[in-house]
């Protein structure tokens, strides 16, 4: 009987310690989350970083002008990656991989570091080295200090970087009459406007509602229509290389088809 009452007391001791361990970074795996989730959607930005003689290539992912993460690949041999997500443009938890060993040596371990930041310093850190270190104070203390310096000139650099890709071109909207599809090296969709003129769109990547009328294209001559178009740069070998277009994207049918 006592054994078993020791047992389950340890047991509740265990579940104890992993809820607090769970619990006290549950702030951090849900912003690690939900900036992972909505990174497609932030402005992406690169730069570069000098702190001779090493060099930071960035990469930042910006919300409203709020750096969110950044990827930091350091140029020295084996100082690897470095993953910052940030909340108030400060560190909260960072993702750290390099590789342990001299410079140029085959099958060097790979060591993963996790940091967990709470008011300005790292309280938690956790990494995959072996043996594993035992950090102190001090450690802790230097090593916040390299983090949060670092990230504060990763900030600055890519507040001023180049934007990766180019935005996508507004959309526009022009009513009118279809004339049909002439066909050359390319499709094209021509129609006359409600002010009289007589426009002709590229047809390279539009949706299904213009695909349904390459089928049979005479039968919607003369209808009334509504079509969404852009303007984009394009490479067409025909017309000797790049060139900006005006490209159909969608059709609505106005009245009855």
């Amino acid at each position: 009987m006592k054994l078993s009452s020791f047992l389950h007391a340890a047991a509740l001791l265990a579940c104890s310690a992993i809820a607090h361990a769970q619990s006290d970074t549950a702030h951090h795996r849900a912003v690690y989350t939900e900036i992972n989730e909505k990174e497609t959607s932030f402005k992406k930005v690169t730069a570069v970083h000098k702190d001779e003689p090493t060099e930071f290539a960035l990469t930042g992912f910006l919300d409203g002008g709020e750096v969110k993460k950044i990827v930091a690949v350091c140029g020295d041999d084996g100082a690897g990656v470095t993953e910052y997500y940030m909340e108030g443009e400060k560190p909260l938890f960072v993702f750290n991989t390099y590789f342990m060993g001299a410079e140029g040596a085959k099958n060097r371990p790979k060591v993963e570091e996790r940091l967990y930041f709470k008011n300005g310093s790292i309280f938690k850190w956790l990494t995959t080295e072996k043996p594993a270190p035992v950090f102190h104070g001090e450690d802790y203390q230097a090593t916040t200090e390299l983090y949060t310096t670092n990230c504060e000139a990763f900030v600055a650099a890519l507040k001023k970087g180049k934007p990766v890709g180019k935005p996508q071109a507004a959309a526009k909207l022009t009513d009118g009459t279809f004339l049909g599809v002439e066909e050359g090296d390319y499709f094209h969709w021509k129609m006359r406007t409600a002010d009289g003129d007589e426009v002709s769109y590229f047809i390279l990547k539009p949706d299904a509602t213009v695909d349904k009328v390459l089928e049979n294209s005479a039968a919607y001559v003369g209808k009334k229509c509504r079509v969404t178009w852009k303007k984009s740069t394009e490479n067409i070998p025909e017309a000797g290389g790049k060139m900006e277009i005006e490209q159909i994207l969608s059709v609505q049918w106005l009245g009855k088809k």
